[in-house]
């Protein structure tokens, strides 16, 4: 739909579409090709599109040509090409559009240069005024771009919205063209909604007023989707003054773009404080109206041609002759004229110092915003580690207290059951007999050693003998008593000196019987105290055994005699010295199969980090994927992106990450040198792509290129001149990695 640069028929075009005969081609889009004709019934001059197709058209192509025809009929405004006639039924569908004859803005820039500030805000207005009237019609363009907007002197006219560019996305010779400007959620595969019309208006506008597009130049199509799927811009050299129309529009989130009303208000505001035209002559440079007066020019005089189509089949480029030259100017005139050009030159060359100037201080502005930013990120890390590192602190300081307070209440427990152990004996010792019956007198010397003592006989009718029996009983009693309160008084069980802690030995010995006593204290848990009694006599006999240890150590006590008894004899706790976890314990111990982790080998034998970090799958510094946990030291493969990372922790026990390697199209990695060219690579390596330096063990710095299948083979890797391709198999030889030299 644009004027000069019409070319003649084709072999294959047709020579008439409906009511309209076919002049010359205008150009080509997505799927179609756009004629200038002539109506055969009024003499009109428009704008045809047509269907591309080999063959019958598709009843898919068919139905998505009727959406556009449906489209764009919903739209009648001055500021869109407006639908004359279609016949989307037809065996070549068609659409006749309003013809404007006026050059698209990705013309005017390529040849005419970029636009002052003024000249940007009077053309977004018109084209947000465009957008308002699409958007309350429920239409979203979806491809709104300099190629799609043409400039006649009344004010932008938005073209093309609708199938163009749903046909796009699946062809990617297509879709390269328009990438620069398709908004990240779109490039994302994501939803398009009224916001990314908005978000490509910004870029459209950054190209006007810098002369590309708003991100860091590069001839990597796949590189540039990445960088307009993350939104990561470039708006080095975008004039202060712009700042506040474009930077809001290339807002990364949808719902913080302003709406195309918000920006038409901008417009209309500053024009009310200083009221002048709306046209283009006041706003554009002179040089972008002299081309936009030369199209119109053109259009009027093919409008005015009536039926001499014949003329119209060469290369509209061609002009008539142009007038005869002025008149010469007198030698003052042409002296004062130069005078005039080399003061205009002078000012623009100091404008364009003063930009470079301005440009510099914001760049310097922005370093140090990134600097106070990082240092500010430092601290910020600084005082979250040592917080941990207290918090850590705190609750190895609390452990220790609750485990010494825990020994402390097993040795007071340990001291109390050993005190009612001996307590016991002493008063079996003490007590003979019970039931209070009184001490058996000794037994004769003759008498065998355990036999029964026989009592003496008394007659039952004398009452003198059982008096002395029950004085005999009484007296006994309180002996037994005495005995008992001075063993108690000689053993001081109140002084805590036999205590579970303790440690050593000690033998006793008294008439025919000894007992030994032994205790071990073992550190790490790893050791227990154990505690025997043994005593020997005249006679064979076994006491009980009993468990007293609250750490689960036995005693055990064994006697041999026709009466004595020795009681159980109790351990020394054993103490389990436990470690508190470091945070690298932590870390590891929280990976899972499945994580990815920020991290990589330096290239000197080590990782980039001390512990795994733990970040999403998506994010850009997700290197690493875990494949494997293995706690008890299990093997990993290793080669081809994957390998092992191992963690001995405290308590040595040992974690094995079987981990394997993430790539994505820009990263670099390090490889050796093998027979004059890249050999052997370490894939798990990750090294900045501009060093000038590598690790000795290595000798080239290679860059990913592209992610493909390995039955494409190398051939497939895209072509860069000046590079050789290579290529490295990984996840199980199922992808290939073409790379380049960096």
């Amino acid at each position: 739909m644009t004027g000069i640069g019409m070319k003649p028929l084709g072999g294959d075009d047709p020579q008439r579409l409906g009511v309209y005969r076919l002049l010359g081609r205008l150009g080509a889009g997505g799927m179609g090709r756009i004629y200038l004709a002539r109506s055969t019934v009024d003499g009109s001059l428009v704008a045809v599109k047509t269907l591309l197709a080999e063959g019958l058209v598709s009843e898919t192509d068919r139905r998505r040509f009727a959406r556009e025809v449906t489209l764009a009929r919903r739209i009648d405004s001055a500021f869109t090409a407006r639908v004359r006639d279609a016949d989307p039924g037809a065996e070549q569908p068609w659409m006749a559009i309003e013809y404007i004859p006026a050059p698209a803005l990705s013309e005017l820039v390529r040849s005419e240069g970029r636009l002052p500030g003024s000249a940007v805000r009077w053309i977004a207005a018109g084209t947000a005024q465009a957008l308002v009237i699409l958007h309350e019609a429920g239409i979203v363009h979806r491809d709104v771009k300099p190629q799609n907007i043409l400039l006649p002197l009344a004010g932008p006219r938005l073209i093309d919205f609708g199938i163009s560019h749903a046909n796009d996305i699946t062809r990617t010779s297509l879709t390269l063209g328009t990438i620069a400007f398709t908004s990240p959620e779109q490039a994302r595969a994501e939803p398009s909604t009224t916001a990314s019309d908005v978000y490509s208006l910004g870029a459209t506008l950054f190209h006007l007023a810098v002369g590309r597009p708003p991100y860091p130049e590069t001839a990597d199509t796949i590189r540039l989707l990445t960088l307009v799927q993350r939104g990561a811009l470039d708006l080095t050299g975008l004039p202060k003054e712009l700042t506040p129309l474009i930077r809001p529009c290339l807002a990364a989130d949808p719902a913080q773009r302003p709406e195309p009303a918000d920006v038409l208000r901008q417009f209309l505001e500053e024009l009310d404080r200083s009221p002048t035209s709306r046209r283009g002559e006041r706003w554009l440079p002179p040089r972008w109206t002299a081309l936009i007066e030369a199209y119109e020019a053109q259009g009027r005089a093919l409008r005015e041609g009536g039926g001499g189509d014949e003329a119209l089949t060469v290369d509209a480029r061609t002009r008539q002759v142009p007038p005869p030259a002025p008149t010469r100017v007198s030698t003052e005139e042409r002296a004062a004229r130069r005078e005039q050009a080399a003061r205009a030159a002078r000012k623009e060359e100091e404008q364009r110092a003063a930009r470079q100037k301005q440009e510099e201080r914001d760049r310097a502005e922005r370093e140090r915003a990134a600097r106070a930013a990082r240092e500010r990120k430092e601290a910020e890390d600084r005082r979250r580690a040592a917080a941990r590192a207290r918090a850590a602190a705190e609750a190895e300081k609390k452990q220790r207290r609750e485990r010494e307070e825990r020994e402390r209440r097993q040795r007071a427990e340990q001291a109390r059951r050993a005190q009612r152990a001996r307590a016991s004996g002493q008063a079996g010792a003490a007590s003979p007999g019970r039931g209070g019956a009184a001490s058996s007198p000794r037994p004769p010397s003759g008498a065998k050693a355990g036999a029964p003592t026989a009592a003496p006989r008394a007659s039952a009718s004398s009452p003198s003998s059982a008096a002395k029996t029950a004085d005999s009983s009484s007296g006994c009693f309180w002996v037994v008593i005495a005995v008992i309160a001075f063993a108690v008084f000689i053993w001081k069980p109140w002084d805590g000196s036999d205590t579970a802690g303790s440690t050593g030995s000690g033998t006793s010995t008294g008439g025919a019987s000894s007992s030994t006593s032994s205790g071990t204290y073992s550190s790490g848990g790893l050791g227990s105290a154990t505690t025997t009694g043994t005593s020997t006599g005249g006679g064979t006999g076994s006491g009980p055994t009993r468990d007293t240890s609250a750490s689960g150590t036995s005693t055990s006590g064994s006697s041999t005699g026709g009466s004595s008894t020795s009681g159980a004899t109790t351990s020394a706790p054993t103490t389990a010295v436990s470690r508190t976890p470091s945070p690298a314990d932590r870390a590891f111990a929280s990976v899972r199969a499945g994580d990815c982790l920020d991290a990589y080998q330096n290239g000197y034998g080590s990782w980039s980090r001390t512990a795994p970090e733990r970040v999403g799958c998506g994010a850009a510094d997700a290197y690493l994927r875990v494949l494997r946990v293995t706690p008890s030291g299990g093997g990993c493969t290793s080669g081809s992106g994957r390998g092992s990372w191992w963690h001995t922790g405290v308590d040595h026990t040992f974690t094995n990450l079987c981990v394997e390697r993430q790539f994505r199209t820009g990263q670099c990695f390090l490889a050796k040198a093998g027979g004059g060219r890249p050999g052997p690579a370490n894939l798990l390596t990750m090294w900045s792509c501009g060093a000038g330096r590598v690790p000795s063990e290595f000798s080239y710095i290679m860059q990913v290129t592209a992610l493909l299948p390995s039955s494409a083979g190398t051939n497939a890797c895209p072509a860069d001149p000046g590079h050789y391709r290579y290529s490295w198999n990984v996840y199980d030889g199922r992808t290939m990695i073409c790379a380049k030299v960096a």
